[in-house]
């Protein structure tokens, strides 16, 4: 089926791409418009005939019905699309049955039409029933299905930034739950010792990580995450097992803000953590048992990023475990070294069992800045989730059809990064627009944003006047 959005935008950019003049324009989008509305009364009167003829259901009603979606696209009337398109899946589930595979790209079209509308609600629906499509038509435990349900969980994360801010919590806990069942659907479908399973039980330790920094924030939000946390999963992991601390956690209490005394480098949440190094252990256990050098170093990699996101100095012995496999695997050393001397944000959000693929990564995050000087360290961009989560990076979904793209403004900073992964010392060179207001949420930012630090051979170093492209949305 085609895509009514994209065919939109094409029609559009054709049209413009053939004015000549402002007046031709107006004579010509006058001329199309009385064109549409001829045609769709043509094909209204027909789709009446058939329906008399043929009874409400009848599948002779639908060419008709495609021919009025078109036409309504094209006139940007999506209400009059979104009725259409129902009326279009009632026929087509009456006719074909409720699971009949011709429903999936029905269904992906009315999520387009509705994101043009900002329906987001009514796209989680649709997404529920994609859900449910799939797994009538390829199984219950197929990568199909985990697939339609990562879909949904990004939904619910791309809703954080969409929706309103007292659901943002409740959002990212059940995108959170989605993750937890996609990483049991895998073990069902491929064993637990299959390295298919990586990505899944990546997934599921980067969604504990992000809850934890959604926890640290340093604003109002936090109180409401810690909240909603207390009470669907109890206070277990917000505690800490190595550094102690005391938490009153009763969600009942009438306090303002829950109480958390901890030391001064405590993480609120460690315990998701530890939880989440677990699932990249069991990466690394995979890659032993396959004698795969390479991914064994590369969990070593990320079990030394979330040793920094913790707080557990630099990660010095998992990169310095990661460095020596790595050159056991045959990685030359120059690509090692390169690696390592940059700074990156954590946690990166994918994970790579080879090392080309997460170095490729890397270049192609710092290669979004173009023209930078050769004697400056810069790290590309950081396009942050949102004002509530602004030293969070912005989840993006695997499926273009559920990314949304909104305004930026844009800072570019300067500062040092420690040999704990610690920004300071941060200075603000440009914003976009120029406003102090903007100019101070980068700058705040960036303190909150844990980083990979450099690392010279196996020693992390202080990295001085690195700089980064920081992206917010405009709200």
């Amino acid at each position: 089926m085609k895509c009514p959005f994209l065919k939109l935008l094409f029609l559009l950019s054709a049209a413009l791409l053939s004015l000549s003049s402002p007046v031709l324009a107006q004579t010509n989008n006058v001329s199309t418009s009385n064109e549409n509305l001829q045609n769709a009364e043509r094909y209204q009167l027909q789709l009446e005939d058939y329906e008399s003829e043929f009874g409400p259901f009848d599948n002779r009603l639908l060419e008709p019905l495609a021919s009025l979606i078109n036409i309504y696209v094209e006139l940007g009337d999506f209400e009059t699309v979104t009725e259409l398109q129902t009326r279009q899946l009632s026929i087509m589930r009456t006719t074909l049955g409720f699971e009949h595979p011709d429903l999936i790209p029905l269904v992906r079209s009315m999520i387009e039409v509705q994101q043009v509308q900002g329906n987001w609600q009514a796209v989680a629906d649709h997404l529920e029933h994609l859900r449910f499509l799939t797994a009538a038509n390829f199984g219950s435990e197929s990568e199909e299905l985990l697939r339609a349900m990562e879909n949904q969980a990004q939904w619910l994360l791309a809703g954080f930034y969409l929706g309103e801010e007292r659901r943002q919590s409740d959002n990212f806990l059940d995108a959170r739950d989605i993750y937890r069942d996609m990483h049991r659907l895998a073990e069902d479908i491929y064993g637990e010792d299959d390295p298919a399973l990586y990505p899944w039980y990546y997934k599921r330790a980067y969604s504990l990580a992000l809850l934890v920094q959604l926890l640290n924030t340093e604003d109002g939000f936090s109180t409401e995450m810690l909240r909603d946390v207390v009470r669907a999963d109890g206070p277990g992991r917000l505690e800490h097992g190595r550094r102690g601390g005391v938490i009153n956690t009763n969600p009942f209490v009438g306090l303002r803000r829950p109480l958390a005394v901890l030391d001064e480098d405590g993480i609120l949440g460690e315990g998701y953590l530890r939880q989440a190094m677990g699932f990249i252990d069991d990466i690394r256990d995979i890659a032993e048992e396959q004698g795969d050098l390479e991914t064994e170093a590369m969990a070593h990699i990320y079990r030394g990023d979330f040793a920094v996101l913790m707080e557990r100095g630099s990660g010095r012995r998992q990169y310095n475990e990661a460095q020596e496999k790595l050159l056991a695997a045959g990685i030359p050393q120059t690509d090692i070294a390169n690696f390592f001397s940059v700074p990156m944000p954590l946690p990166v959000p994918q994970f790579y069992a080879r090392f080309a693929d997460l170095l490729a990564y890397q270049q192609a995050i710092i290669n979004e800045v173009e023209n930078q000087a050769e004697d400056v360290v810069h790290l590309g961009t950081f396009r942050a989730y949102h004002e509530n989560a602004r030293a969070v990076l912005k989840p993006v979904s695997t499926d273009p059809l559920l990314r949304i793209g909104l305004p930026q403004y844009q800072v570019d900073l300067e500062f040092n990064i420690s040999t704990r992964g610690n920004a300071s010392s941060v200075d603000v060179l440009d914003s976009i627009p120029e406003d102090n207001r903007i100019s101070r949420e980068g700058s705040r930012a960036v303190r909150e944003i844990k980083f990979r630090p450099a690392y010279a051979g196996d020693r992390a170093q202080r990295a001085r006047d690195v700089r980064l492209r920081y992206l917010f949305a405009q709200q």
